[in-house]
C-alpha cells in the first residue's frame, strides 16, 4: 500500500512541477508576439492514478488561418495606398500638378492676343511653354521612378518570400522528426510557433492557403492553386520577370522537376494578395495608366499647338513653325519572347494628325495574310480593351504606314512571321520626351499668313471673309514674303440670276481656277470652285453685285493680327483628347477634362482603397481578438494556475511524506 501511495506521490510531483513550468513559461512569454499559450493535459491511467502528461498549445486553427487572411488583405490596402496616396496628393498640389502649367500657359497666350505686336508678351509665352515641358518632364519622370521603386519592393518581396519558403520546408522536416518522438516535447510546441509566425510573416507578402499533412508538415498554396511549399521539404522559388515589357514584372514561379529541368508559370497579379499584390495593383491600375494618360496629354497639347502655329505667320513675315519637338517621342515597339521571325517596329506620333491618339498600349500582331498586321488597345495586363476595335493594316517591310485611328506611324523593318507579336508603347514615355522647339518670342504665330478685302470699286452689300486656314503646303512663298503664281488671289462675280450667282477664281498670276456657276451658298469658295485640299478657304457674305471682286494677299507685316493666336488660344476649350482606346476614335475631352479625370480616377481610388483598407482593419482586429482568447497569455489565470499547481505540488509531497510514515510504522511494529 505505501509503495501504491509512494508511486502516485511521485507521479503527482513530477506532473505538478512540470505544470508549474509551463505556466511560468506562460508568464515569461506573455509578450513574444508568436508564443502560443501551453496546457498540462492530465492522463489518467487504466488503474487509476496518473499515468502520464502532455502539453497541449492552445490554438483555434480557423481563427489562425483566418488571421493569415486578414493580414493579407490589410498588407494588400496599405502597399497599395502607401503609394496611391502620395500621388493623389501631387496631382491635386496646385505647385505640383500639370493643370496649373497648361492654364498658365494659356493665360499668357491670350495676353499676348491682345498685344500682338509686343515682343515682350510673346517672351512670356515662350517661358510659360518652357514652364509646362518642364512640368510635363518631371512628373512623367516622377511616375517613371515610381515604377523603378516598385520594382525594386518586388524584387526584394520575391527575396523574402524564397527565404521564407525555405524556413518552412526546414521546419516541416524538424517537425516531422519531432512529432514522433515525445508528445510532452516542448520543442516540438516552439517549432509549430516558429512556423506560424513563418506564415504570418508570408501572409503580409501574398494569399495563400495551407493543407496540414497526417505527418504534422503544412504544404503552402498560393491563391491560384500552386505550391510553393511542399510537405516532403522541398519548395519552389519565385522569382518576377517579363514579357515582353521589361519595366511591367510579373511573378513567376520556378518549379522544378526530377530530371533536373525548370518550368515556370506566371502568377496572375489579381490572384496574389498581400503587399505584392497591392504594389502590381497599383501599378497596373493607377501608376502606369496615369503615366500614359500623361503621355497623350501631353501629345494633343503640343501638337495641336504645333498645328496651330504652323498655319499662322510670326513676326518675320515667315509661316509658323512648331513650338514643340515631339522627334524624341519614338519608340521601339517590344517584341514578345517567343516570336520566331525578325521583325521590328519604330512607333512615332502621327503629328498633325494625332486626334485618335490613345492613353493604352497597342498589341501588333503579324497575321497569316501576306503584309497584313492588326492592331488592337490593350490595357496592362495584357487584355483587350473592353470595347476596342481591331485595325487591320497592310504594308510590306521595310516600309511605313500612317495610322490615322491611332494617330500613329509605324516604321517596319526585318521579317516578321505570322503570329510574331509586338507591343507598342506610344504614350508611356510621350510626356517626358516633350522638349520646346523654338526660343525666340517672334517665332510665335499669331497672325494669319494671308489678308483678303473687298474691291475697291464693289457695288454689292457682300464682304469676303477667311473661313479657314489649313496646313500651308502649296500657296505660300516665304522666301518672298508673297503669295506663289499659282495661289488664289482674285475672286470676281460673273453673273447673277436672283440669288444665284456666277463666280470665276483667279490665281496670283491671272490664270484662272476655276468657276462656279448658279450657286446660292457663297460659303467655301475655293471648295465649290474645285480647288483640292486648298490650304485656305473663303466665304463671301452678303448680296455680292455682277462685277464685284475680292482679293487674297500675303499678310505682310501684319503685326497687330492676332486671329492665329486667338485660334491657338480657343484650342483649351476644344474637345482635342481621345476618351479610351475602347471608345469612338474622335476626342471628346478638352485638355482640362483630360488631366481632371486622371486625377479623378486616381482619387476615386485612393478613397476606394482607404474604406476597404479600413474595413479590413476592423476585421483584423476582431480576429485578433478571437484569436489572443484562446492563445494569448492571461496573467491573472496564470497566477491562480500557479497557486493550485503549487498546493497540488504539495498535496503529492505530502503524500510521498504520509507514504513514509506508514512505511516506518509497519517497520516498527515487526520488531
Amino acid at each position: 500500500m505505501s509503495f501504491d501511495l509512494l508511486n502516485i506521490g511521485k507521479n503527482g510531483i513530477l506532473a505538478h512541477q512540470q505544470s508549474l513550468q509551463i505556466t511560468g513559461k506562460n508568464i515569461n512569454n506573455t509578450n513574444t508576439p508568436s508564443y502560443v499559450r501551453e496546457r498540462t493535459e492530465y492522463m489518467e491511467s487504466e488503474y487509476g492514478g496518473l499515468e502520464r502528461l502532455r502539453v497541449q498549445r492552445m490554438i483555434d486553427e480557423f481563427a489562425n488561418r483566418q488571421l493569415r487572411n486578414d493580414i493579407s488583405n490589410v498588407s494588400y490596402y496599405e502597399a497599395n495606398l502607401e503609394q496611391a496616396e502620395q500621388l493623389d496628393t501631387l496631382l491635386g498640389d496646385s505647385t505640383t500638378n500639370v493643370a496649373s502649367s497648361v492654364e498658365s500657359f494659356f493665360n499668357t497666350l491670350q495676353d499676348a492676343n491682345n498685344d500682338p505686336g509686343s515682343v515682350t508678351a510673346r517672351q512670356l509665352v515662350l517661358a510659360e511653354a518652357d514652364a509646362m515641358v518642364t512640368k510635363f518632364n518631371d512628373f512623367s519622370q516622377y511616375l517613371n521612378d515610381q515604377k523603378g521603386i516598385i520594382n525594386d519592393r518586388l524584387t526584394l518581396s520575391t527575396d523574402r518570400i524564397n527565404s521564407i519558403s525555405k524556413n518552412l520546408a526546414e521546419l516541416n522536416s524538424k517537425i516531422q522528426n519531432s512529432a514522433g518522438k515525445n508528445n510532452d516535447n516542448g520543442d516540438l510546441n516552439a517549432l509549430l510557433n516558429k512556423r506560424d509566425e513563418q506564415l504570418r510573416e508570408l501572409a503580409e507578402l501574398v494569399e495563400f492557403s495551407t493543407v496540414e499533412q497526417k505527418s504534422g508538415a503544412v504544404s503552402v498554396n498560393l491563391k491560384n492553386g500552386q505550391p510553393i511549399v511542399l510537405e516532403n521539404g522541398r519548395f519552389n522559388a519565385v522569382a518576377m520577370k517579363s514579357n515582353p515589357d521589361t519595366e511591367r514584372l510579373e511573378m513567376v514561379l520556378k518549379k522544378e522537376h526530377s530530371g533536373g529541368s525548370v518550368s515556370e508559370f506566371y502568377v496572375p497579379t489579381n490572384e496574389l494578395g498581400g503587399s505584392i499584390g497591392g504594389y502590381l495593383e497599383y501599378r497596373d491600375e493607377v501608376l502606369m495608366p496615369t503615366q500614359k494618360r500623361l503621355g497623350q496629354l501631353a501629345v494633343r497639347i503640343a501638337d495641336s499647338m504645333n498645328t496651330q502655329n504652323q498655319k499662322g505667320m510670326d513676326l518675320d513675315n515667315q509661316l509658323g513653325r512648331k513650338i514643340f519637338d515631339l522627334s524624341q517621342t519614338e519608340s521601339q515597339a517590344l517584341q514578345y519572347a517567343d516570336n520566331t521571325g525578325t521583325g521590328e517596329m519604330t512607333v512615332r506620333i502621327l503629328e498633325g494628325d494625332s486626334k485618335s491618339f490613345p492613353s493604352e498600349n497597342l498589341r501588333i500582331t503579324k497575321t497569316g495574310n501576306p503584309d497584313e498586321y492588326e492592331i488592337v488597345p490593350v490595357n496592362e495586363d495584357g487584355s483587350v480593351v473592353s470595347g476596342a476595335d481591331t485595325i487591320t493594316v497592310t504594308q510590306a517591310s521595310p516600309g511605313t504606314i500612317d495610322i490615322s485611328e491611332l494617330g500613329i506611324s509605324l516604321d517596319l523593318t526585318g521579317a516578321a512571321n505570322a503570329g510574331d507579336q509586338f507591343l507598342a508603347k506610344p504614350a508611356d514615355r510621350a510626356a517626358s520626351e516633350i522638349s520646346l522647339a523654338i526660343r525666340r518670342p517672334e517665332d510665335i504665330a499669331l497672325a494669319n499668313p494671308i489678308r483678303v478685302k473687298d474691291g475697291m470699286d464693289n457695288q454689292g452689300a457682300a464682304g469676303i471673309e477667311i473661313a479657314a486656314i489649313n496646313t500651308p503646303d502649296d500657296y505660300f512663298d516665304t522666301a518672298n514674303n508673297t503669295l506663289l503664281p499659282g495661289a488664289p488671289a482674285r475672286i470676281e462675280v460673273t453673273g447673277q440670276t436672283g440669288n444665284a450667282y456666277d463666280l470665276e477664281v483667279f490665281a496670283k498670276d491671272g490664270t484662272s481656277l476655276g468657276t462656279i456657276t448658279g450657286t446660292t451658298d457663297l460659303n467655301g469658295i475655293l471648295d465649290q470652285a474645285g480647288l483640292a485640299d486648298p490650304d485656305y478657304e473663303i466665304d463671301i457674305n452678303g448680296e455680292p453685285a455682277v462685277g464685284d471682286e475680292y482679293l487674297i494677299e500675303y499678310n505682310t507685316n501684319g503685326f497687330d493680327d492676332n486671329s492665329n493666336g486667338q485660334a491657338m488660344a480657343d484650342l483649351q476649350r476644344q474637345q482635342l483628347v481621345r476618351r479610351s482606346g475602347g471608345e469612338e476614335a474622335e476626342p471628346t475631352m478638352t485638355f482640362n477634362e483630360s488631366y481632371g479625370r486622371l486625377v479623378s480616377d486616381v482619387g476615386s481610388r485612393v478613397s476606394q482603397n482607404r474604406v476597404l483598407r479600413d474595413s479590413a482593419e476592423a476585421i483584423k482586429s476582431q480576429t485578433e481578438t478571437l484569436y489572443d482568447s484562446q492563445a494569448g497569455v492571461n496573467l491573472e489565470e496564470e497566477a491562480a494556475n500557479l497557486i493550485q499547481y503549487q498546493q497540488a505540488y504539495t498535496a503529492s509531497a505530502r503524500i510521498i511524506t504520509t507514504s513514509q510514515t506508514i512505511f516506518d510504522t509497519l517497520l516498527t511494529s515487526l520488531r
